[in-house]
């Protein structure tokens, strides 16, 4: 356990390596992953849906131009150490206090010369109006990433994801409280701006107050380079991480404009919500509890396919039901957003695509393989960056809908290439399993998903168009989840025994 006081500080981390996680435990901490994410991610959808409907695309798009260039400084800044610390067998005091030193300083650095490049970002991005007000505005983010990054890691790795859910939760409630009433006070953009800040202070709050952990003692050199060995590679893979997942706000933003970006980020944020809740929930308990099998790759095989079957299960369905209500959530956001459901759809298959790659990184972390996922990232990242330089320039000028949804055919095709080439690499090469074993226990998700979305060539006969787009979302949403949930039950045998083992009594 982790000590609260720095009085014994040889007593405040294990270091030793600690035991594998059991059974009940790992269940324990996937719950609290899903309520965790499940929790934000509901409330952003919400908050989202209600700032889009007060505020429009350009404002939309200003911000997600302000947010990624941030999201650049706060990936520069964490160096791969949350890894680091998740993965690393044994971990010392002196490794910790080095990691927070490290953090703490780069947040402070990095941040100022995030906000003294405010300008150029906005000048690269053809400088429309307010960029680099909102960019100055939202550069604080940078040092709260300093100081959340050690604490937060220090919890995942013991799995502790109850205190992170009320962390999360609880920042996500407050700050979707302030975003939508300065929003209907009529601050503008500026409600997203403050949307976003009050997420992290209230975040930065709870953290250090659920975690025990305090700072000791000055960072020692050796204790610095000793988690570098590793973060390193970690560190290269988490900016061909950021590269490869943020190219396509970047382009869209210096080759279309805020509209169009905003068009793409809001149709690009649902399925991306969606997986959030479904896989990227495991994945948050996957590097700690694989990390706890690299020694036996039978059993991590084993673990992994089973983590991808419940993500594909929890994931590709409501992807699927997303698909088929996209025409009336549009709807309800109003004439502005007028044609965002052809992106919105495309989207979500560029999400069911994503399903099979989110759990890729954290098993080559967890092997101890994080130069081939660097390797992996990055080669996704250049081909993004030179696919979508193309497209920028070939459909400069088209109208905002045109552009936003050729970015999202570009990231279709670069994902299908790069998740078949990283499967391949981390089942077949890196842990030695079979592929097919790997892939096939998903498929009846994957039925009840193309199920799902297709469910509305059979109610448009019944006049479901016709109705208030609110009350169509629910009729599409509850017939498409009916239309998945038959299929994947009445094919997934796997599916069926884990709920009915959720729903047994327990004596």
């Amino acid at each position: 356990m982790v000590s609260a006081t720095p009085d014994a500080p040889t007593e405040s981390v294990p270091t030793e390596s600690p035991p594998a996680p059991s059974r009940g435990r790992i269940r324990s901490a996937i719950g609290w992953s899903y309520l965790l994410t499940a929790g934000r991610v509901g409330s952003s959808i919400v908050v989202t849906f209600l700032l889009a409907k007060l505020l429009g695309p350009n404002e939309f798009g200003l911000v997600a131009m302000a947010t990624v260039f941030i999201t650049i400084a706060q990936t520069i800044i964490q160096q791969g150490l949350v890894s680091a610390i998740v993965q690393r067998d044994k971990l010392t005091p002196e490794h910790l206090d080095a990691a927070f030193g490290v953090t703490l300083l780069a947040g402070l650095g990095v941040g100022a010369l995030t906000a003294l490049l405010s300008p150029v970002w906005a000048f690269v991005n053809r400088s429309p109006d307010g960029l680099t007000e909102v960019c100055l505005a939202l550069s604080p983010l940078v040092l709260l990433q300093g100081l959340a990054i050690v604490p937060e890691a220090l919890l995942r790795r013991d799995l502790q994801f109850r205190s992170v859910a009320i962390r999360t939760l609880l920042a996500a409630a407050i700050s979707g409280v302030v975003g939508i009433s300065l929003a209907l006070a009529g601050a503008g953009i500026w409600a997203l701006v403050a949307q976003q800040l009050a997420t992290s202070v209230v975040s930065l709050i709870v953290l250090w107050t659920v975690c025990p952990w305090r700072p000791s003692r000055r960072p020692r050199l050796g204790a610095i380079r000793d988690l570098w060995a590793f973060s390193a590679h970690s560190a290269n893979a988490g900016l061909g991480l950021m590269l490869s997942s943020k190219a396509d706000i970047i382009f869209t933003g210096i080759f279309f404009g805020p509209a169009a970006t905003g068009i793409y980020r809001l149709a690009a944020r649902l399925p991306d919500m969606l997986v959030d809740v479904t896989v990227r929930s495991l994945q948050q308990v996957a590097l700690p509890s694989l990390s706890r099998l690299q020694a036996e790759r039978e059993a991590f095989a084993t673990h992994l396919t089973k983590l991808q079957h419940l993500g594909a299960i929890a994931g590709l369905p409501v992807l699927g039901v997303l698909t088929a209500t996209a025409t009336p959530l549009v709807g309800f956001l109003g004439p502005e957003w007028a044609g965002t459901e052809i992106p919105l759809r495309l989207l979500c298959l560029f999400g069911v695509i994503n399903v099979y790659g989110v759990l890729l990184g954290p098993a080559l972390q967890a092997i101890g393989q994080p130069a081939k996922l660097a390797a992996i990232l990055w080669t996704r990242g250049i081909l993004g960056v030179a696919t979508l330089a193309a497209v920028g320039t070939l459909l400069n000028g088209r109208d905002d809908v045109t552009e936003a949804s050729a970015v999202a055919i570009a990231g279709i095709g670069m994902q299908l290439v790069v998740n078949a080439v990283s499967i391949w690499v981390t089942v077949r090469k890196a842990i030695g399993a079979s592929v097919v074993r790997f892939l096939v226990p998903t498929l009846p998700a994957l039925l009840a998903a193309a199920g799902a979305a297709l469910t509305p060539l059979a109610t448009d006969r019944l006049g479901v168009n016709d109705l208030h787009p609110l009350l169509g979302v629910f009729v599409l949403g509850a017939a498409a989840g009916l239309v998945a949930a038959t299929l994947l039950l009445s094919t997934d045998a796997r599916a069926r025994r884990l709920i009915l083992t959720r729903l047994r009594p327990t004596r």
